[in-house]
C-alpha cells in the first residue's frame, strides 16, 4: 500500500524541500518506487531534482485545472526518483481549492498514480493556506521541518492551530510523525566588536550564550515524540545545484548520513 508523506512548515527556509528530496533519494536507493509531488509554486523540488522549470510542457497546475492526469506529467529524474513538477503557474490553481473547501482536491489527484508507487512525498509550500491543507489531508503522515531560527517554534504553533481546525471542522486527525531540525551548527555571522566602557564606568555584563539548536530541541520535545537533527553541510547546496539528492551526490557527509537514518525510519511506514 502506498504511503503518502507531506513535508510542511509555516514559513519558508526551514528545509522542507531539502528533507523531501533527500529522503526520496534514499528510498529510491533502497529500490522503492518513489514519487515527489512538487506542490510549491516556487518549484524548488523540481529544480532540486535536476528539472528545468522553463522546459516543462505540463505541470501540477495542468493536473489541478483538469487539463492533464497526474500520470501524464510525471518525469523520471537522474536519481531514479519520479517527479510531478511545479511552476509558478500553480499559483493560478488557488481558486479551485475554494470551490471544494474540504481539502480533498490533491488527495483525489494522487489516486491516479498511487498504484505505481511505494511512497509519495509531497513538498508543500509555506503558509497555512489551501495548498498546505490539501497536502496534509492527502498524506498518511506529516513531517514538520524546523530551522535553528528564533521563529521556528512560532511556525509550529501556527501549524498546530491549523491541525486543530482541520480536526474540528473536517473530522480529520493530523498528527505529525516527527520533526526534523535542519542546518544544525550552521556558521553564524561574526559578532560585532564589543564596546569598551569609558573610564569610570562599569563594563557591560556579558549575557549567557544561547545554543539555538538546544533551545529549539528542548521546546520541540513538548510537541513532537521524536526529533531528528541534521547538521549543516555545504554539500547540500552543491547537490541541489547539481540537481540530484544528497544521497546520490555526497552520501558520506554529515547531512546525508542524518537523512539516511530518517529515511530508514520512514521506510518502516510500509
Amino acid at each position: 500500500m502506498t504511503k503518502t508523506i507531506a513535508f510542511v512548515h509555516h514559513k519558508g527556509g526551514s528545509g522542507k524541500t531539502t528533507s523531501c528530496i533527500s529522503i526520496a533519494g534514499y528510498l529510491a536507493k533502497a529500490h522503492k518506487r518513489v514519487l515527489v509531488v512538487d506542490f510549491d509554486p516556487q518549484g524548488n523540488a523540481t529544480s532540486g531534482l535536476g528539472i528545468d522549470n522553463g522546459s516543462l510542457d505540463a505541470s501540477m497546475y495542468d493536473v489541478l485545472v483538469g487539463d492533464r492526469k497526474l500520470r501524464d506529467i510525471i518525469l523520471q529524474t537522474e536519481s531514479g526518483v519520479h517527479l510531478a513538477p511545479s511552476t509558478m503557474d500553480l499559483v493560478g490553481a488557488g481558486p479551485i481549492f475554494y470551490k471544494r473547501p474540504r481539502g480533498e482536491v490533491l488527495r483525489e489527484v494522487l489516486m491516479d498514480a498511487e498504484q505505481y508507487y511505494d511512497y509519495i512525498l509531497i513538498d508543500a509550500p509555506p503558509g497555512v493556506g489551501q495548498f498546505m491543507i490539501n497536502a496534509v489531508i492527502a498524506a498518511d503522515h506529516t513531517i514538520v521541518t524546523l530551522d535553528p531560527g528564533v521563529f521556528a517554534l512560532e511556525g509550529v504553533k501556527s501549524l498546530n492551530v491549523l491541525f486543530d481546525e482541520i480536526r474540528e471542522n473536517l473530522k480529520i486527525e493530523i498528527k505529525p510523525a516527527f520533526a526534523i531540525l535542519t542546518r544544525c551548527g550552521e556558521p553564524v555571522r561574526t559578532p560585532k566588536r564589543k564596546k569598551v566602557a569609558a573610564p569610570g564606568k562599569r563594563a557591560p555584563r556579558h549575557k549567557r550564550k544561547v545554543d539555538p539548536v538546544k533551545e529549539i530541541q528542548q521546546s520541540a520535545k513538548a510537541i513532537f515524540k521524536k526529533i531528528y537533527l541534521v547538521p549543516y553541510s555545504v554539500e547540500i547546496f552543491e547537490s541541489q545545484a547539481r540537481g540530484v539528492p544528497i544521497s546520490h551526490y555526497a552520501p558520506r557527509c554529515g547531512a546525508a548520513l542524518a537523512y539516511k537514518r530518517i529515511a530508514n525510519e520512514v521506510a518502516k511506514y510500509a
